[in-house]
C-alpha cells in the first residue's frame, strides 16, 4: 500500500512541536520534528518528507535560511513558515523567498490543517506533472522506450496515470513489443520504486515448478527441497511482481493467485501458515483474455481482478512514424560498442524500413540494427546491411491502405508525417531521418511544400 505523506515540523520550542505533532498527525500523516534548521536538514534527504513546516525565529540558522536550503535540496518540497512576530513584512519575506504559505502564532487549528492539507496536495500534482513530463520529454522516450505515434503518447500518459495509484494493472500486446518495459515504467514511477520489481514468464514454467516460484517452499516439501526457499510474490514484498503470459496459467495456479490478490496473502508450498504480502500485481498477455473467459480457460473472477487498468500497446507496423526513432536508439545503443563506431543510418536505409511489417516488433528492429552494425565495414547502416528479407520486403498492407503504393510515394508521405509530427520543425525532422536539411529543404520543395 502507499505510504501516508510525511510532513516535518521544526521550531525551537517543544510545545509548538507536540501541538504541531498533534494535528498533524490527527489528519493521517506521518510526522517527523526537530528542534533547529541543522538537524531538519540532516533528516530531510534520508526521511524525504513531502512538506517542511518550520519556525522563522530560530537560534543559528533561522527559518528563512532553512527555506533556501530546502529549495536548492529539493525544489518540489513546500515550506510553510511559522511565527509569533506576525507582520506584513514578515509574510512578504517569507512568500517573496519561495514559501507555500505563511501561519502567525498563536494558530488557529483549522487553518494548520487546510494549509497542511493544501501543500500536500500541491506537492501531488508537481510530482505527477514531474512524471508526465519525464515520460514525455527527448521526443516522448521514457527510458528504454521509444516514441512518438499518438498511440505511444496515449500508452506514456497512461505510465504516468497509474504510476500514482496502487492498482492491478493488465498490458496487452504482442511479443515484442515492451510489455515488460512499461511494467518497469510504472513502477519506476510508482511509490513503490524503492522496492522490488520481480518478474517471471509464468507461461514458461511447468505447473509444480511455477506455484514453488511464486509462493515459495518449505524445506523438504517435495523431493529436492533442501531448504526453505521464499516465492517471487514473498520477494517482491513492498514493490511490483511482474506475471508474464498470464493467459498460460493453469486453473489451479489461477485459482491459486486468486487467492493470493483477494487476501494479499500467500501460503509457502508444504506449510499451512499463510504469509501478508504487500505487492502490487502487473500481469501482461500477447492472448486477449476475455474470448478465453467465455470459452471457459480463464476464471472470470480473475479476470476482473487483473482488468482494473488496462494498457494496449500498438504493433510496430501500426506506429511506422517511430521506427527511424527507434532506429537512431539502437544505433546509439550498440554503434558504440564496436571499435569503429556505427553512428548513424543512411538515408535509403530508413524507407526500407518502414515498408516492413515487423512481425516480431521492436523485439525484431533492435536484432536487425544490432546485427546491421556487427557486419557493416562503413560508419553508418545502408541497405546492404539488413537482411535480405527486409530489402526485398513489398509495401505491407497498413502502408498500403494510406497510399504508398511505390517507394517515392511511401517516402513523401513519410518524411511529411515526420515533419507533421515534430510541428513543421525541419531541423528536428532532417536529423530524425538521418539527412542533411539542405536535402530535406530539396525534399520538400520537390513536393510543393517548402
Amino acid at each position: 500500500m502507499l505510504r501516508p505523506s510525511r510532513v516535518m515540523v521544526v521550531d525551537d520550542d517543544a510545545e509548538t512541536l507536540a501541538l504541531m505533532h498533534e494535528i498533524v498527525a490527527k489528519e493521517g500523516f506521518e510526522v517527523e520534528t526537530a528542534e533547529d534548521a541543522e538537524t531538519a536538514l540532516r533528516r530531510l534527504e534520508q526521511w524525504q518528507p513531502e512538506l517542511v513546516i518550520t519556525d522563522i525565529h530560530m537560534p543559528g540558522m533561522d527559518g528563512l535560511a532553512l527555506l533556501a536550503a530546502v529549495r536548492e535540496k529539493e525544489p518540489d518540497i513546500p515550506v510553510v513558515l511559522l511565527t509569533a512576530y506576525g507582520s506584513l513584512k514578515t509574510a512578504v519575506d517569507a512568500i517573496k523567498a519561495g514559501a507555500f504559505d505563511y501561519l502567525s502564532k498563536p494558530f488557529v487549528v483549522e487553518d494548520i490543517r487546510l494549509v497542511v492539507r493544501r501543500a500536500l496536495e500541491h506537492t501531488k500534482l508537481v510530482r505527477e506533472n514531474r512524471s508526465l513530463r519525464g515520460q514525455l520529454r527527448d521526443r516522448y522516450r521514457f527510458d528504454n522506450l521509444v516514441g512518438s505515434s499518438g498511440g505511444m503518447v496515449e500508452v506514456y500518459k497512461m505510465i504516468a496515470r497509474v504510476a500514482e495509484t496502487d492498482s492491478t494493472v493488465l498490458i496487452q500486446g504482442e511479443s515484442g513489443t515492451g510489455k515488460e518495459l512499461i511494467a518497469r515504467a510504472i513502477h519506476a514511477n510508482s511509490g513503490r520504486s524503492g522496492g522490488p520489481f520481480v518478474a517471471i514468464d509464468t507461461g514458461s514454467l511447468a505447473e509444480t515448478l511455477l506455484e514453488s516460484e511464486l509462493f515459495g517452499h518449505e524445506r523438504g516439501a517435495f523431493t529436492g527441497a533442501i531448504a526453505t526457499k521464499k516465492g517471487l510474490l514473498e520477494q517482491a514484498n513492498l514493490g511490483t511482481c511482474f506475471l508474464d503470459e498470464i493467459a498460460d496459467l493453469s486453473p489451479m495456479m489461477q485459482s491459486k493467485l486468486l487467492r493470493a490478490i483477494q487476501e494479499r496473502e500467500i501460503r509457502r508450498v508444504g506449510s499451512e501458515t499463510p504469509r501478508a504480502i504487500d505487492v502490487r500485481i502487473i500481469a501482461a498477455t500477447k492472448k486477449a483474455l476475455k474470448p478465453l473467459v467465455e470459452a471457459g480457460t480463464f476464471r472470470e473472477d480473475l479476470f476482473y481482478r487483473l482488468e482494473v487498468i488496462t494498457i494496449v500497446l500498438p504493433p510496430l507496423r501500426d506506429r511506422i512514424e517511430d521506427i527511424p526513432l527507434l532506429s537512431r536508439y539502437f544505433v546509439d545503443k550498440f554503434g558504440c560498442t564496436k571499435e569503429r563506431p556505427v553512428t548513424g543510418l543512411s538515408p535509403d536505409t530508413i524507407p526500407l524500413l518502414t515498408r516492413y511489417a515487423w512481425p516480431g516488433n521492436v523485439r525484431e528492429l533492435e536484432h536487425v540494427i544490432e546485427r546491421a552494425i556487427a557486419l557493416t565495414p562503413h560508419p553508418i547502416i545502408t541497405p546492404e546491411d539488413l537482411p535480405e528479407t527486409i530489402r526485398t520486403a513489398p509495401v505491407h498492407i497498413q502502408a498500403r491502405a494510406r497510399g504508398w503504393e511505390t517507394l517515392h510515394d511511401m517516402e513523401k508521405n513519410y518524411i511529411l508525417r515526420v515533419l507533421e509530427a515534430h510541428h513543421q520543425d525541419q531541423g528536428e525532422t532532417a536529423d530524425i531521418l538521418g539527412i542533411h536539411r539542405k536535402t530535406l529543404f530539396r525534399k520538400l520543395r520537390q513536393y510543393g511544400k517548402a
